[in-house]
């Protein structure tokens, strides 16, 4: 047997070897460093340290503490001072003011209330060393977000967290949930709880375990509390020697000591939904369809889970009450789910009635299961902990920790900008195009090259390192950025001529890393129930059997072909008159816009209304519906460029036929519903929009000896900054998006308006991108990319931060991630209205759209008056004011509604500053006009731009190549839609009036002059 299939054996052998070692081998070799010396003491500081931009910025916490630690700095002990904030030192004229203060406070408090705000104080310490601080506060009614402060110690910033202290709010459910008629819950509204509050100075984002400490030298200091955000009182200031937290060992000790006894018999769940408060509003309940999640109802939506990804951000918490039965010892743990962070544990910090009971509360680790779990507040490997409860009603409190990873992403951050550095010393070496086949000769051009590779290897190993001890699995897939950063560094030393021809694999790696670090610092949970319960109880199980699933699973399947998943909120049976709203968004979104419908719209028209989802961005399925003569009455959240393409087709309602339309009209920028025009009608009204301002570093700037008025206002400023930024190692950022082409128009658009083009001429019918104007555009637009050669793809955001690219052209994305995510530049950036060209009047045109999505009206409704009254609540400013607030309370600031309504915009929670930079932008909001066969213009603008900047085509060549195919097109979807022989016939008809009132007007002539009649 052996010999007659020996071909057939031998190939399996060697498959089955090749897969062995395969397996062996896919994943990341753990003793890679093994070979790799360290270069303790190595001088590894860039060349370009000088321009260094995170220079300017203060340490973070984190290395100011270990180096005055160094130093032999130390707690102090047994101080303590309250600070009234009345009795201040100095206070600033303007934003700061004393006010009679609310009850439960100091009868009188200062309050900061806009920006420029600031109060400072006198503090006498009896010793130098470390110090811990922290203020009540009663938080004024704002526009919802955290109140934020920033901390001085005489005259600077200790570390660059202190410039953003959160001081948040509390929030809690006002009323019961609410049920639609299809038996589904719903979240009830969230209101906040105006109250004095305490709380300490700590890390905004929650990566620091404890709260900050401040050294002080023994003597006199000034503090100076600054307003960055939102309005609030102060109540009193609080310098303390830092808290010593007590281990659980100690504390358990003091039990015994005490006499106190297990308590024995008592089992209590407190579901999570029921949370008493909250630091956000948008913590709710969710849904849970695991069959041990309680309650649990087969054949509706119950809201029967707390958190998942909302609750996710540094410094989130929510609080539950407990009433207990009697004194004595208890365990405490929860029912949670964390499948979050692939292979990585979450943290919270818990306290009980205001205070962590011990130090390990602090940070609790929840580790990773693809499943439900159920565990005691504590290492799985340890006994389970005990908490000594008084009877009667207590709070456990439950905040989003970061804290021990807090020191890992530090470590990455700092090893990404010491990798942007030495990019950027490269690039001075071989510029920003290197022939990957020359000799650069970088180790003599770039001191201690490979060594500083091998150490940024070794940081990145550490912090995997790092990862493990903390609890991560070895394998799991949220380390494989930093292996894969290490590897690339390991190889880039192995072979430094490499380094010209991977420069790309770098700067990508770098954005990598920088995401990997924003990801990771997201440590979401989904709680079931809390549980106190007595030692000799067991724990209930933490999921059901797979079996239970399983039929939970199929009979959710089953329902499905007979449930209908379109509508939300309550539905109207068809023979109902009841209006028809497609709306494309997503559900959460949708739902915030049915129950605004039913508690608002409905009760003051009287007009019911029916409310279905369908895919955002799956436009196509209202045009299948329009032609099957099943279309809705109104769609909302329609892509900008949808409408004419009804339009064209007679399937919309001419909003100017309604009497006040013009009134409607006024509440948007005139410029916005240029779009929507069409053959003299007017078919949509905008939603939301887009908008394109200047974002820069303002430390920076002041670096380069730019001030405030020096930041550009027309591109030929904009134009002449990028050498000076380009000579310190830095540059300009306008938006190219490579992978996106439709995106082109519209970075090409601010450019050809400013200049005075136009995109089409005729009325539509022929491309105007071959007029003089528009070639100027097109050679300013690409200018930028092939004569000052700035980058044509980079990530902004990254390298804003970085500061490598201080200053840059972005969108309203661009605004809500610097908002968000990037808490140390809080106070060191701006935006302004984008540059412009100056006009002959002195005036800058600062001229860009933003197309974004609509509502209108199909002309197949037979409640067309109806439609029209939703549509006018929708688009009013008391409308998009609540929804745009309700969604940031259910999502984040992350989903900021960035409503088209000017009333509506000034009303949301952004800042004043920001407010006034949008609507000075929005003066020349002005968007493209939508033609048949746009869609050319679309392509073949993005085809220009690749012409002339990758392959060096003429201008006015690649345009006139251009302008011909879009001709051709224009012309094939006129005649397809028989526009040009309606043009014809038009123009036939004008003809023949104007030939009609010229025989008149000479017969008329002649008479007067008695002549006879005209020949």
């Amino acid at each position: 047997m052996v010999k007659r299939y020996k071909v057939s054996l031998a190939v399996i052998l060697l498959l089955a070897v090749g897969v062995y070692v395969w397996n062996d081998n896919r994943g990341f070799d753990d003793s890679a460093m093994a070979a790799v010396p360290r270069h303790e003491g190595l001088d590894d500081r860039s060349i370009l340290l000088s321009e260094d931009t995170s220079s300017l910025l203060e340490p973070s916490y984190y290395k100011v503490l270990s180096a005055l630690q160094a130093e032999g700095a130390l707690d102090t002990e047994g101080f303590e001072a309250r600070i009234r904030s009345v009795d201040y030192a100095a206070l600033s004229s303007e934003g700061a003011e004393v006010q009679t203060a609310p009850t439960g406070g100091p009868q009188q408090a200062v309050a900061l209330s806009e920006e420029g705000g600031w109060v400072e104080y006198e503090l006498e310490v009896p010793a130098s060393g470390f110090y811990q601080m922290g203020m009540t506060y009663y938080a004024f009614p704002g526009k919802r977000a955290d109140v934020v402060r920033s901390v001085m110690i005489d005259g600077a910033y200790p570390f660059f967290q202190a410039k953003k202290l959160d001081f948040g709010r509390m929030w809690q459910e006002s009323g019961e949930p609410w049920y639609d008629n299809q038996n589904n819950e719903y979240n009830p509204p969230r209101s906040e709880v105006s109250d004095w509050q305490y709380r300490d100075f700590v890390d905004a984002g929650a990566k620091v375990e404890e709260p900050f400490r401040f050294y002080l030298e023994q003597g006199s200091h000034t503090m100076r509390i600054v307003y960055v955000r939102e309005p609030a009182l102060i109540g009193e200031l609080r310098v303390f020697s830092p808290r010593r937290v007590e281990s659980y060992e100690t504390v358990r000790q003091s039990y015994e000591a005490a006499g106190y006894r297990p308590t024995s018999g008592h089992l209590i769940k407190v579901q999570a939904e029921e949370a008493v408060l909250r630091s956000d509003p948008t913590l709710k309940r969710i849904e849970d369809r695991e069959p041990d999640t309680e309650p649990f109802l087969p054949d509706s939506v119950v809201l029967n889970a707390f958190g998942g990804l909302s609750w996710r951000d540094g410094g989130q918490w929510a609080e539950w009450e407990v009433e207990v039965p009697e004194s004595g010892l208890y365990e405490l743990g929860a029912r949670y789910g964390q499948w979050f962070l692939n292979g990585i544990p979450v943290q919270r910090r818990i306290t009980i009635d205001g205070e962590p009971p011990f130090r390990e509360m602090n940070a609790v680790s929840f580790p990773y299961k693809a499943e439900w779990q159920i565990s005691a507040f504590g290492p799985e490997e340890e006994e389970t902990r005990l908490f000594y409860l008084e009877q009667g009603s207590h709070r456990i409190r439950m905040e989003v920790q970061v804290g021990a990873l807090g020191e890992i992403l530090e470590r990455v951050t700092d090893t990404t900008q010491r990798m942007s550095l030495l990019t950027r010393e490269v690039i001075r070496v071989t510029g920003t195009n290197p022939d990957p086949n020359a000799d650069w000769r970088l180790e003599r051009n770039i001191p201690n090259l490979v060594p500083r590779l091998q150490n940024m290897a070794w940081e990145m190993d550490d912090a995997i390192r790092q990862l493990y001890d903390f609890g991560v699995k070895q394998g799991s897939s949220e380390a494989s950025t930093l292996y894969e950063a290490r590897d690339v560094l390991l190889s880039l030393a192995d072979d430094p001529a490499a380094i010209p021809a991977r420069l790309t694999q770098f700067s990508e790696l770098q954005s990598a890393l920088g995401l990997w670090a924003n990801g990771l610092s997201r440590q979401s949970l989904l709680l079931d129930y809390l549980i106190v319960k007595s030692p000799d109880q067991p724990w209930p199980r933490p999921a059901a059997p797979w079996y239970e699933r399983l039929g939970t699973s199929v009979a959710d399947v089953a329902r499905s072909f007979t449930k209908e998943y379109g509508g939300v909120g309550t539905v109207y049976e068809e023979d109902e008159e009841v209006l028809d709203v497609w709306i494309a968004r997503g559900r959460d979104w949708v739902e915030i816009i049915k129950q605004m419908i039913d508690e608002d719209f409905t009760p003051e028209t009287g007009i019911r209304v029916n409310v279905n989802v369908i895919p955002a961005q799956q436009m196509q399925l209202l045009m299948l519906a329009n032609t099957s003569g099943l279309a809705p009455d109104v769609a909302l959240g329609v892509e900008g460029e949808v409408p004419i393409d009804f339009a064209v087709r007679n399937a919309l309602v001419d909003l100017a036929s309604f009497d006040d339309y013009d009134e409607v009209a006024a509440r948007f920028r005139p410029g916005a519903l240029i779009p929507y025009q069409y053959n003299g009608g007017h078919f949509a009204l905008p939603e939301n929009q887009n908008f394109y301002m200047l974002f820069y570093r303002k430390d920076i700037m002041e670096e380069l000896g730019l001030t405030e008025a020096d930041i550009p206002d027309t591109w030929q400023e904009a134009m002449d900054l990028i050498p000076l930024l380009q000579q310190n190692g830095m540059d300009f950022f306008y938006p190219h998006a490579p992978n996106a082409p439709a995106m082109a128009i519209n970075e090409f658009a601010p450019f050809l308006f400013q200049n005075g083009g136009e995109f089409y001429s005729e009325n539509g019918q022929r491309s105007a991108l071959d007029s003089p104007e528009a070639l100027e555009a097109i050679r300013m637009w690409t200018g930028l990319f092939t004569n000052y050669r700035i980058a044509k793809q980079a990530d902004f955001y990254n390298r804003f931060r970085s500061g490598e690219m201080p200053i840059g052209v972005a969108d309203y994305s661009t605004y809500i991630l610097l908002s968000t995510a990037a808490p140390e530049l809080t106070g060191w950036w701006a935006m302004k209205p984008m540059p412009g060209i100056e006009q002959a009047d002195g005036r800058i045109n600062r001229s860009t759209g933003g197309l974004a999505q609509t509502g209108m009206i199909f002309r197949s409704s037979d409640r067309q008056e109806e439609a029209w009254e939703f549509l006018k609540w929708w688009t009013g400013a008391d409308a998009q004011e609540r929804f745009g607030s309700e969604l940031e309370a259910l999502l984040g600031v992350e989903a900021r509604w960035n409503t088209a309504n000017v009333e509506a915009l000034e009303r949301l929670p952004w800042q004043q500053s920001d407010i006034d930079a949008i609507l000075e932008q929005w003066e020349w909001f002005r968007e493209r006009e939508v033609v048949l066969g746009g869609y050319f213009t679309t392509r073949h603008v993005a085809n220009m731009w690749n012409e002339i900047v990758l392959n060096g085509r003429i201008h006015r060549e690649a345009v006139e190549a251009g302008v011909r195919e879009i001709n051709k097109e224009l012309r094939k979807k006129r005649e397809e839609f028989g526009l040009d022989r309606e043009d014809r016939e038009e123009r036939q008809v004008r003809q023949d009036r104007e030939d009609r009132q010229d025989r008149q007007d000479r017969q008329g002539r002649l008479d007067a002059a008695g002549g006879g009649e005209e020949p």
